[in-house]
């Protein structure tokens, strides 16, 4: 078929995926330079018998997803239409999707499922927090980042709470991820997603279903009917039993026998792993498995770094060094710290990209904005070890941006003022900018200086300069 060069203001770099429906294709937005994913639908077919369902569902995917803002979801920039086209404008994600990960390697390593899962389940808070529900949770519409980072993706069949246009047929799902409820047709709630979640679970930590069967009629009766055998009873896996009663909380049959929150799940599995992560003895293993198979060939250790999978840090972070990070990071991200401060800096080549790094894992931005305090060394010493260990100076307190540079104090409240302000004019792309940014502000006011000289447009530049220069909150 014959491919366009432009839909809408985006220029059409190059197609990623084809199907009966419509195309996905990699653009580009010439108007803040930077490159989005575009996903289509012909027009043709919306005009067909059942159309407007097929209509209503791909504006449904822009409705639902345009009123969350997380990390870990795939944001949505715009809804359009041309003369034959519908397309919904996305960010563009480099990676794999979580089916590709699980077909090179059907069974995960333990702290990288329980990972996977943490992300997983943070999203989906946000988003039942909203009032928006998946109903299509699979490792197909989950897409595993280069840097390891989990995202949730096709909301096409989302239910939009007290929303006409999302009352469809419950049963809209896919087989073996599709709850007790959805088969029958009965009422459902957010609770569905968290079965959709046990079954990735059981399917991560074991590397089978747990309902598979030889059709779609045989699976649907495996879901309604039988339990599935327990992760540590499966023979010759190995898996720890304390999952059994976590895996069997969320594939209970009745919706009111299972976890109540996205976030009760998470904080069951928390558990879990801090009775198993964090002893100086399985560090290395903790770490080594969360080398993932979609890492980018050209990814080489730091200089200096050891060469045995798993070793507890590069040498260029000495564990004296580390240890401040992982204090302050657990205090968010619990147990999980250790492993996520030694993941970063296998790759990390100065404080700045460490401390960047580190931050992305804090899915709440006041939370972000404490880590960065307690990094700056406002009493708690991290600041002034990790510049020492990377030869930098003394600093002043402030947030440190590069090794070696002294930096007039920009404290994290001012950070995050910034990132919010210029989010407002940019969206996703202020974080890179502000990274940028602050490697050369030596004060606020240059802060500032910098940001706004990114913007060509005056109108912008100018609206922008005001939200900077009033007060924090």
């Amino acid at each position: 078929m014959d491919h366009p060069k432009r839909l809408g203001k985006y220029d059409i770099v190059q197609v990623l995926g084809e199907g009966a429906m419509g195309v996905v294709y990699k653009g580009h937005d010439p108007g803040i330079d930077r490159p989005v994913a575009i996903k289509t639908i012909r027009k043709a077919l919306l005009q067909d018998d059942g159309g407007t369902d097929l209509a209503a569902r791909f504006r449904n995917e822009a409705k639902a997803v345009g009123r969350l803002s997380h990390p870990g979801i795939v944001a949505i920039y715009e809804y359009g239409e041309d003369d034959t086209t519908a397309f919904i404008a996305m960010e563009y994600v480099q990676g794999r999707d979580l089916a590709q990960v699980l077909g090179a390697t059907p069974r995960l390593p333990e702290c990288t499922t329980i990972r996977f899962m943490q992300q997983l389940l943070d999203a989906l808070t946000c988003a039942h927090r909203a009032g928006v529900w998946h109903r299509d949770i699979k490792p197909a519409n989950l897409v595993v980042t280069t840097d390891g980072l989990l995202k949730v993706t096709d909301f096409g069949i989302a239910r939009i709470e007290s929303a006409a246009l999302t009352q469809v047929a419950a049963t809209i799902g896919t087989p073996g991820y599709m709850a007790p409820e959805q088969y029958l047709g009965e009422a459902i709630d957010h609770r569905i997603d968290l079965f959709a979640a046990g079954v990735l679970l059981y399917r991560m930590l074991t590397g089978r279903s747990p309902f598979a069967a030889e059709s779609a009629e045989a699976v649907m009766y495996r879901v309604l009917n039988k339990e599935p055998e327990p992760p540590s009873q499966i023979p010759g896996l190995s898996v720890p039993a304390s999952f059994d009663p976590i895996v069997a909380r969320a594939l209970a049959k009745a919706p009111q026998s299972r976890f109540a929150s996205a976030q009760e799940f998470r904080d069951a599995l928390a558990e879990r792993s801090a009775l198993h992560i964090g002893t100086a003895a399985d560090d290395a293993t903790v770490v080594a498995s969360l080398r993932l198979p979609l890492r980018r060939a050209d990814a080489h250790p730091p200089s200096g770094a050891a060469s045995r999978p798993g070793s507890a840090a590069p040498s260029r972070w000495d564990a004296a060094s580390l240890a401040p990070m992982e204090a302050a990071l657990t205090r968010f991200m619990g147990p999980m710290a250790r492993v996520l401060v030694r993941e970063a800096a296998r790759t990390a080549t100065d404080l700045g990209a460490l401390q960047d790094a580190l931050s992305q894992h804090i899915p709440d931005a006041a939370d972000r904005a404490r880590f960065i305090t307690l990094l700056s060394g406002r009493g708690s010493g991290v600041g002034s070890a990790a510049r020492s260990a990377t030869g930098g100076g003394a600093g002043s307190g402030g947030v440190a941006v590069a090794a070696g540079t002294v930096q007039a104090p920009i404290g994290a409240e001012v950070v995050e003022h910034a990132r919010l302000a210029l989010s407002r004019e940019l969206g996703p792309i202020a974080r890179v900018m502000l990274k940028k940014a602050l490697g050369e502000a030596r004060s606020p006011q240059h802060l500032h200086e910098v940001l706004a000289q990114q913007l060509d447009d005056p109108a912008q530049r100018a609206r922008l300069l005001d939200a900077l220069r009033r007060k924090p909150g």
